[in-house]
């Protein structure tokens, strides 16, 4: 039943893990700011996020383009909707975190800040690797197990840098670092909220 509602070779959930991919990469670029030098390249970095975050909703207009087009479809539209509109917002929030940066030119990050940067690369590598082959239900178990496991840690760690930073910086250093904090939990989150939609169409379908 599942290779008939999710075919090997299917254009939606390719551009879904595309998708996926470019949160991955809007990952990388924005641990390129938080690994640099100082606040000097913040400019030119996060014009690289603005750019690569158009090419992310130019890919996003396109899947939906494809799924109103398509007559059948693996999975039903809404929910292919509501997968890509999660990705396209992890991608968002990561260009507000390195908007953040830019704005106040924040520097000198803690271990926690990389620590939550390579949680949402892993979710996204992690369901840029499940997405063109959901049909494979006995694959999803581990899938969910990670996911709920990094996601938890994401929540904790964000959790953790927002007492350091509380207890280390003045008043308004603290608004600004806090003001990343909430978007990179917010980008982690939007990744998790991908596997739980994933989740229930595996258990509408099955």
């Amino acid at each position: 039943m599942f290779e008939n509602l999710f075919p090997h070779e299917n254009t939606s959930l390719r551009s879904l893990a595309e998708l996926s991919s470019k949160v991955a990469d809007a990952s990388s670029l924005l641990s390129e700011m938080v690994g640099s030098n100082g606040v000097d390249s913040y400019d030119e970095l996060f014009e690289a996020m603005v750019e690569h975050e158009a090419e992310t909703q130019d890919l996003f207009i396109q899947t939906m383009t494809h799924v109103r087009s398509t007559f059948v479809s693996p999975v039903p539209r809404e929910d292919l909707y509501s997968l890509a509109n999660s990705l396209l917002a992890a991608t968002e929030r990561l260009t507000s975190a390195g908007h953040v940066l830019s704005l106040h030119s924040i520097d000198r990050f803690t271990s926690h800040a990389t620590t939550l940067l390579d949680i949402i690369q892993r979710q996204a590598v992690l369901t840029t690797a499940i997405l063109p082959r959901v049909e494979e239900v006995k694959s999803l178990d581990q899938y969910w197990m990670d996911m709920l496991r990094i996601s938890r840690q994401a929540t904790r760690t964000s959790e953790a840098y927002v007492a350091e930073i509380l207890a280390t910086y003045k008043s308004d250093r603290y608004l600004k670092t806090r003001e990343f904090v909430v978007e990179l939990k917010a980008a982690a989150q939007a990744m998790r909220e991908v596997s739980t939609q994933i989740g229930r169409i595996i258990v509408q379908e099955s």
